[in-house]
C-alpha cells in the first residue's frame, strides 16, 4: 500500500507515523516513505567522482544496475536507507489512548522541520537514492512499452528509512565504515540462493545430476583448499559454466542471460556432455573419477602430482572447449589432444610450459587473465596444427 505523507506548510516537511528506539548513544526513528514522496524529500548526488560527506564516491554504473533491477523485477526488495539529521530538527509525540494516556513511548508522529530538512545525509545508500530518481525520471518520460503501468506499481510501493539523530560529520562517517564492514554474502551462499541466474541454476542442477562432479562440488565454502576432496566450489562451478559458453575473457551480458534463462535446458544439456563426455574423455585423472577407479580422497595426492585437478587448469580447457566448439570443431577431437599432453608437475617441458603458463618453479601456475588467455590462444592454435 502506498504511504501518503501530508506535509504542512511553513511548519514541517514531514509527519509521519515513526518508531523510535536507541542505538549506541543516540535515537534513531524507523519509518517507511512511498517511492515518488522519497524521490521529493531525500537528498540526491549530482557529482559522481568525490568522496563528499558520509559517503564514498557515486558510481553511476552501479546506481544504473539498481534501477534496471527495480524495472525488470515485480517482486524486487531493496534494503533500508541510513540518513543523519541534526537532533534539533526532530520533533516526536508518542501516540495517546482516547484516554489520554501513552500507550507506548516508543511508537508516536516524527515531524521533522522544514527549515533543517537540508540536513539530511545518506550515509547509506545514495546508489539506492540515485537509482529511485533515475527510474522515475525514465517511466515518466513514458517511452518504453508499459512505463506507465511500471511508474504506477513502484510509485504505490515504499522503502524503509532509518533516521538517526546524529549530524557531526566525523561520526557519521564512522558509521559509514561500521555499516560498510557488515559480511557480504559469501559468494557459495548466492549461487545456491539465486533463482535469477542461469549458470548458478545450472550449476547446481549439475552438481546433483553430473556422474563426474556429483559429490566432487564444495558447497559450504566460496572455494576448495588444496587438501579438499572436492574438484571445486559451487560457485566456481557457476563460473566455469560462463566460460564453457561464453568465452574465457568475456562476459555475460543482461540479454545473453535472458536468453540462457529462456533457454536452460538447452544450457543443462551442454554443461552435461562437457562435464560427463568431454572432460573423462580429456584427461585419463577424470575417467578415472567418474569410473570409480579414483577415490575423492585421492584428489589432494592428485593435485600435488598433476595440473589436472587445479582449479586453473579445468577453466583453461574450459575456455579452450568454448572457443574450439565456436570454430566449429568436434569436442572429441579437443578432448584427444588434451589425452596425450603432458601437464605433470615439476615437468622440465609439456602442453603448459609451452604455453608460458608454468611458473620458473615448476610447481605453480600463472592464473592472471592475460596468461591465461594467451595459453587458451595458443593451446587452440597448437591443438588445430596437430590434426
Amino acid at each position: 500500500m502506498a504511504l501518503n505523507i501530508p506535509t504542512v506548510a511553513n511548519q514541517y516537511s514531514l509527519r509521519i507515523p515513526a518508531h523510535r528506539f536507541r542505538q549506541g548513544e543516540r535515537d534513531v526513528y524507523y519509518f517507511a516513505l512511498d517511492l515518488a514522496t522519497l524521490d521529493g524529500l531525500l537528498p540526491q548526488r549530482v557529482d559522481d567522482d568525490v568522496i563528499r560527506d558520509a559517503n564514498r564516491r557515486l558510481t553511476p554504473v552501479h546506481a544504473k544496475n539498481i534501477k534496471n533491477y527495480l524495472v525488470e523485477q515485480d517482486d524486487w526488495m531493496l534494503g533500508a536507507l541510513m540518513l543523519g539529521i541534526a537532533p534539533d530538527a526532530l520533533e516526536f509525540d508518542p501516540y495517546e489512548n482516547e484516554a489520554g494516556e501513552r500507550v507506548d513511548s516508543n511508537f508516536g508522529e516524527l515531524r521533522i522541520l522544514t527549515n533543517r530538512v537540508n540536513t539530511m545525509r545518506i550515509f547509506d545508500g545514495q546508489h539506492r537514492r540515485r537509482a529511485i530518481k533515475d527510474m522515475l525520471d525514465d517511466l515518466s518520460s513514458g517511452t518504453s512499452p508499459g512505463s506507465a503501468q511500471k511508474l504506477e506499481a513502484l510509485c504505490a510501493s515504499s522503502m524503509s528509512i532509518v533516521l538517526y539523530a546524529e549530524n557531526d560529520m566525523k561520526t557519521l562517517r564512522q558509521m559509514f565504515v561500521d555499516a560498510s564492514k557488515t559480511k557480504r554474502i559469501e559468494a557459495n551462499t548466492v549461487t545456491r540462493f539465486d533463482q535469477r541466474d542461469p549458470f548458478n541454476l545450472t550449476a547446481m542442477w549439475l552438481a546433483e545430476k553430473s556422474r563426474f562432479l556429483k559429490g566432487r562440488i564444495e558447497m559450504e565454502r566460496s572455494s576448495a583448499s588444496r587438501t579438499s576432496h572436492k574438484l571445486m566450489s559451487i560457485n566456481q562451478l557457476a563460473a566455469l559454466l560462463k566460460v564453457i559458453e561464453v568465452g574465457y575473457y568475456k562476459q555475460a551480458r543482461r540479454e545473453l542471460i535472458d536468453h540462457y534463462m529462456h533457454n536452460i535446458d538447452d544450457l543443462r544439456v551442454k554443461s552435461l556432455e562437457w562435464s560427463d563426455k568431454f572432460m573423462p574423455a580429456a584427461r585419463e585423472e577424470y575417467e578415472g573419477l567418474l569410473t570409480g577407479k579414483i577415490e575423492n580422497s585421492e584428489i589432494p595426492r592428485l593435485r600435488g602430482a598433476t595440473f589436472a585437478c587445479w582449479l586453473i587448469f579445468i577453466r583453461l580447457i574450459a575456455g579452450c572447449y568454448n572457443v574450439w566448439l565456436k570454430d566449429g570443431e568436434s569436442g572429441e577431437s579437443l578432448a584427444v589432444f588434451f589425452r596425450q599432453a603432458s601437464i605433470d608437475i615439476g615437468s622440465t617441458d609439456g602442453l603448459l610450459r609451452d604455453a608460458k603458463l608454468i611458473h620458473p618453479d615448476g610447481k605453480s601456475m600463472f592464473s592472471r587473465m592475460q596468461e591465461v588467455r594467451g595459453a587458451i590462444e595458443y593451446i587452440v592454435r597448437v591443438a588445430k596444427a596437430s590434426g
